[in-house]
């Protein structure tokens, strides 16, 4: 028994002395590793013997184990005290730095990634490149001018011709009839003109005479009114001397009587000279009336000989012939096919004509380029039927004014064509070398964004947010598109955006 408490006071002895030890150095404080398979009963007192000498060393026994078990607690806490700041305050501080580390690779994941290009300036010269089709510089419709069958055509498609070139002969049979009536009636209206100058001559004589006849009539009157004034006075004075008884009444009625015959005879006169003007307006009416009949005469000749000369001409459109040298593009008729003349839509032509020693091409310029094209202006045509060829050519004319749909300018091309390379209906480019207004930048075709809102761009800013800007577009040149406005020089445009992309958002820079 004795053996046994002192061994458990030895081993309470043992634990003050580690407790001290804790408690006066805790810096070397190392945890104690206590062991669980000492007796759960070395912790608690014993009961002892009820002698005094017992009981005191058991007194002291349970002081001395309170006091080490206090020490036990108070060197604990102090053990986790100083663990604090050693162990869990830097671990504290590492998880920070973790989530932001985990933070920051999470945006650099979220942050979208894009390509960018920088913007040129276009140079000062635009070469203005516009679709086109070549034409010759002349081509008209030859159609027939007389009604009849073809007798024989002479060309066909293919055929270069010469100016006044027989192209077909036409039989005529009605113009042929129509001709020799036509003719036949001017000999019958000059026929009838002569007779109608014949009669005019004879009533222009007969005015005459009757002009004659008047005034010889004014003149017997003028004598007749002399007479019957003669005879007046004379019969006053033989009536007086009558009277007076110096005569005989036989000689004063003989007075009387010949006052009676030159007053009748005067009237006489009166009533010839009235006959006299009406004789000269009678002559001058038939004479006015044949020079009418003359002057319809001659009109009848003209108008007869005008359809002599219309027949003629008719037979004469029987030849159908080129009005210009050139090359016969269509040809619509045959031997015995009934031809009518006319140019109407109902009507197709005998033949089609083109002149191409020179070509022609029209193209339409649009509004921004207007301005730089000018008359005698040279270009250049190019045609895939020829690679590496280039033919020259020059502004001939333009419209002058708009189209105000398409707000273009019409211009017309003229290409020489000596060797007859260029056939009509060709597609052609043509290039101009125009001026530009002002400066143009070029962006990669990709760049563009095309909205509702319009053609727009996204440029970046210092700090590489998204800005959306709305550009006015230039010409397509295929990899770049020109924009005449709306973009800032030397700017940053993305390439190939995203539609996730907003106004304002940070994005990264594909290095």
């Amino acid at each position: 028994m004795m053996t046994e408490q002192t061994t458990k006071e030895s081993q309470l002895a043992n634990r003050d002395q580690a407790c001290e030890g804790v408690c006066s150095s805790p810096t070397s404080f190392k945890p104690l590793r206590i062991d669980s398979s000492a007796p759960q009963d070395s912790f608690h007192a014993t009961r002892l013997d009820t002698k005094p000498t017992a009981k005191l060393a058991t007194a002291n026994l349970v002081k001395k184990k309170s006091n080490a078990f206090a020490k036990l607690i108070g060197a604990s806490s102090l053990v986790m005290a100083m663990a604090l700041p050693i162990g869990i305050v830097p671990r504290v501080f590492q998880n920070q730095e973790i989530d932001k580390a985990h933070a920051r690779a999470e945006a650099e994941v979220q942050t979208p990634v894009v390509s960018v290009s920088k913007t040129e300036l276009a140079s000062t010269q635009l070469n203005l490149s516009l679709p086109g089709a070549i034409e010759a510089i002349v081509e008209t419709p030859i159609y027939a001018r007389t009604n009849g069958y073809v007798k024989q055509r002479y060309a066909d498609i293919g055929d270069r011709v010469k100016t006044g070139q027989l192209l077909a002969a036409i039989e005529t049979p009605e113009v042929d009839e129509s001709q020799k009536e036509s003719e036949a009636q001017v000999l019958t209206n000059i026929a009838g003109k002569a007779q109608s100058e014949a009669n005019r001559d004879r009533a222009r004589a007969d005015l005459a005479k009757a002009i004659a006849d008047l005034s010889q009539s004014k003149a017997n009157l003028v004598q007749l009114e002399a007479d019957e004034k003669f005879a007046r006075t004379t019969f006053a004075r033989w009536q007086k001397l009558g009277a007076d008884g110096a005569v005989s009444l036989q000689d004063v009625d003989e007075k009387e009587t010949r006052l009676k015959t030159a007053r009748a005879s005067k009237q006489a006169g009166i009533d010839r000279v009235s006959g006299a003007e009406q004789e000269v307006v009678a002559a001058k009416a038939r004479l006015k009336a044949e020079q009418a009949n003359v002057d319809v005469s001659a009109a009848n000749i003209v108008a007869a000989q005008a359809r002599a000369n219309r027949s003629a001409s008719e037979k004469g459109f029987q030849n159908v012939t080129s009005p210009f040298a050139g090359v016969i593009t269509e040809r619509n008729i045959d031997q015995g096919a009934l031809v009518t003349s006319g140019s109407d839509s109902s009507r197709q032509p005998l033949y089609k004509l083109a002149r191409i020693d020179t070509a022609k091409v029209y193209v339409d310029v649009p509004q921004y380029s207007a301005k730089g094209i000018r008359v005698g202006q040279p270009v250049k045509v190019f045609l895939k039927e020829f690679p590496g060829k280039t033919f020259t050519g020059t502004v001939a004319r333009t419209s002058v004014a708009l189209d105000a749909t398409a707000r273009t300018l019409r211009t017309e091309i003229h290409i020489a064509n000596r060797d007859l390379l260029l056939v009509p209906g060709m597609y052609a480019d043509v290039t101009f070398s125009v001026p530009r207004s002002s400066e143009v930048a070029l962006v990669p075709s990709n760049a563009l964004i095309m909205r509702g809102e319009g053609p727009q761009v996204i440029t970046l800013t210092k700090n590489n947010r998204v800005h959306y800007r709305p550009v006015q577009l230039g010409e397509d040149l295929g990899k770049q598109i020109e924009v005449i406005a709306g973009l800032p020089k030397d700017s940053l445009v993305v390439v190939n955006p995203m539609d996730t992309l907003t106004e304002g958002a940070t994005v990264k820079v594909n290095k």
